[in-house]
């Protein structure tokens, strides 16, 4: 999924969860669980760069009118466009043509937060607690438990590509606490309108020629709603919910709402893709997104709110 900033309103964050926010939130984990699945059987049908390049065209036109240059802040723009947009995506559903399973591919791209909380030490020079330093270590011991698994080893360099792509997505991170002031979908449009371009020539040079994909997509269905779903719903709707939610809520109390899509993502592969899901990948699985909620529940007390919202689809 695209990460989206802006300035957070003045109110006070509500004190509990309204039966409106939880179904806001349960409609955005949908949404974001169910991109994996969709953008697997588009990936299929669709080499993965020039798909993700398609995202990012269409959702740069639908954002033209929110489009503004914002002096000071667009050198982060950029660099967060790059990062979390051209190089994450990039990656990330490479990774998921790659792999058989959504799985692996769902739990491992959550290592961005554990990614970000080590960056924050070696850039930022914070200091890491117990609580993080303990997070940290059942985060990564749930990636062994999975990376080791029979089954996902056999394609391990697809795990490869996802996990680097959680490291860029954590990267962009620490270009995201600089930016102020940059409405939600302002940001969304230049961070389309920067990642298709360097997509679009890798995908020129990895995958072939464009024309003969795009001149039968008319008849790929499972392209065309993978790219509704992923502009749409995860892009548009997904993305300004998440935004609406953290003006609302503290972190801690959203946190355990966003651990829901990977685990909709795999059992939407399994389900409708027939994905095997092995002991090793629920356990290793779990490790990973109890790390990353604590992780994310402590950060959420130490710092403000984020200026930035940060989902993975």
């Amino acid at each position: 999924m695209t990460s989206s900033a802006g300035q957070h309103g003045s109110a006070p964050p509500a004190a509990g969860l309204s039966l409106t926010d939880i179904g806001v939130l349960l409609a955005m984990q949908f949404m974001w669980g169910g991109s994996f699945v969709i953008s697997k059987i588009a990936v299929d049908e669709m080499p993965p760069l020039m798909f993700v390049a398609l995202r990012f065209v269409i959702v740069s036109a639908l954002l033209v009118p929110f489009l503004r240059w914002h002096p000071g802040q667009m050198w982060n723009v950029a660099m967060i466009s790059l990062f979390t947009g051209s190089l994450n995506f990039g990656l990330m559903i490479t990774g998921l043509a790659m792999a058989d399973d959504v799985a692996p591919v769902a739990i491992m791209i959550q290592l961005g937060v554990p990614f970000a909380t080590l960056l924050s030490v070696v850039v930022l020079h914070e200091r890491l607690g117990i609580w993080r330093i303990s997070a940290l270590g059942i985060a990564f011991s749930g990636v062994l438990v999975v990376g080791f698994d029979p089954e996902v080893f056999q394609y391990a360099d697809a795990l490869g590509l996802v996990i680097t792509a959680a490291l860029m997505m954590a990267v962009g991170t620490m270009f995201m606490r600089r930016v102020r002031g940059v409405p939600v979908y302002t940001m969304q449009g230049w961070l389309a309108l920067m990642a298709w371009p360097p997509l679009l020539i890798a995908s020129y040079f990895l995958e072939g020629s464009p024309v003969p994909v795009l001149t039968n997509i008319e008849y790929d269905w499972g392209v065309i709603v993978g790219l509704i779903w992923v502009v749409l719903g995860t892009s548009l709707i997904g993305h300004a919910a998440y935004y609406w939610i953290m003006q609302r809520h503290e972190v801690g109390l959203t946190a355990p709402f966003m651990l829901l899509a990977p685990i909709l993502g795999a059992a939407g592969g399994a389900y409708f893709l027939g994905d095997v899901i092995t002991w090793r990948m629920v356990v290793g699985g779990a490790l990973t997104l109890v790390g990353v909620l604590i992780i994310t529940t402590r950060e959420g007390r130490r710092r403000p709110q984020p200026k930035l919202a940060e989902p993975s689809l």
